[in-house]
């Protein structure tokens, strides 16, 4: 696990394609760069790569209005021009509903002050994504922050992408099976282990307290190898989840680093499927 600033700590969204937008749309759509994808994104003047770049959107902070989706771009107005940008790099800013009872927040934030507990069903204006896995919005004119997962198009959106990966993490195994197989070496299945030499695996038992989260134990046995004594000396990381020394230190129980992850990654993910997408994009978590 590292630590980087630079990115924005906004669930990693895929966006949804197919959607039309009408030209006399009294509430027209928006979209803002995902940079959890992208630091910047080159915009063009057609729906196609090629040398027609004219521009370059890098401020997560700025949204940019949609005028329509063709083929996997999106056409925007740029600096007051039409221009296209591809649209798997942007997450889409639509209104849609909470999905069930919802803390509606001062802050982008577990710890901020709560305004209020929305009903499901309640219907939201997106305004823009936040920090901490949070979507700014607009709640009967009042402004405020709600997880992403509790409202419905975000949450449609991560169901995808965790459905996407869980046949990716199948696919994979599958195929280091097949590979020990061919090989016959008696090797254990192939993985993305850390460089540093770490401590053997625990036992079943031990093992099982990481979770049942597919993703949690993806992260797992990429970083120390399903091990809770696994220590990397470059940077002082330790345990099953190879944690920073300032969430959790050196030995640390089972139970010790069990919590500490799950709150890191609520913090800085949302989930352990964005955590475990981001890890997959990057090769760090």
């Amino acid at each position: 696990m590292k630590f980087f600033t630079k990115y924005a700590l906004a669930a990693a969204l895929v966006l949804p394609m197919g959607f039309a937008f009408g030209a006399n749309n009294a509430d027209a759509a928006s979209a803002v760069i995902n940079k959890n994808l992208a630091n910047g994104v080159n915009v063009r003047s057609e729906a196609k790569l090629g040398d027609n770049i004219i521009g370059l959107i890098d401020d997560e902070n700025v949204s940019y209005e949609v005028k329509d989706e063709k083929n996997g771009w999106f056409l925007i107005d740029f600096e007051g021009k039409d221009a296209y940008v591809s649209a798997e790099l942007f997450h889409h800013l639509e209104d849609t509903e909470v999905v069930s009872a919802a803390n509606f927040r001062k802050e982008d934030n577990l710890n901020s002050e709560v305004f209020k507990v929305l009903e499901k069903g309640t219907e939201v204006k997106v305004l823009k994504i936040a920090n901490n896995g949070f979507v700014k919005v607009e709640v009967e004119g009042k402004e405020g922050y709600i997880y992403n997962n509790l409202l419905k198009t975000f949450r449609e959106i991560n169901e995808q992408i965790a459905s996407q990966n869980a046949q990716a993490q199948q696919a994979q195994q599958t195929q280091n099976t097949q590979n020990r197989q061919v090989a016959n070496t008696g090797y254990t299945q192939q993985q993305s282990a850390p460089s540093y030499n770490q401590a053997p695996a625990q036992n079943n038992n031990q093992a099982s307290q990481g979770g049942s989260n597919w993703a949690k134990e993806w992260i797992a046995q990429r970083e120390s190898g399903g091990s809770y004594t696994a220590y990397n000396p470059n940077g002082g990381y330790y345990g099953r989840y190879q944690l920073n020394p300032s969430l959790v230190g050196y030995g640390a129980s089972p139970a010790e680093q069990e919590a500490a992850a799950d709150n890191y990654v609520a913090q800085r993910y949302g989930s352990w499927e964005n955590a475990q997408a981001f890890w997959q994009r990057n090769g760090w978590y």
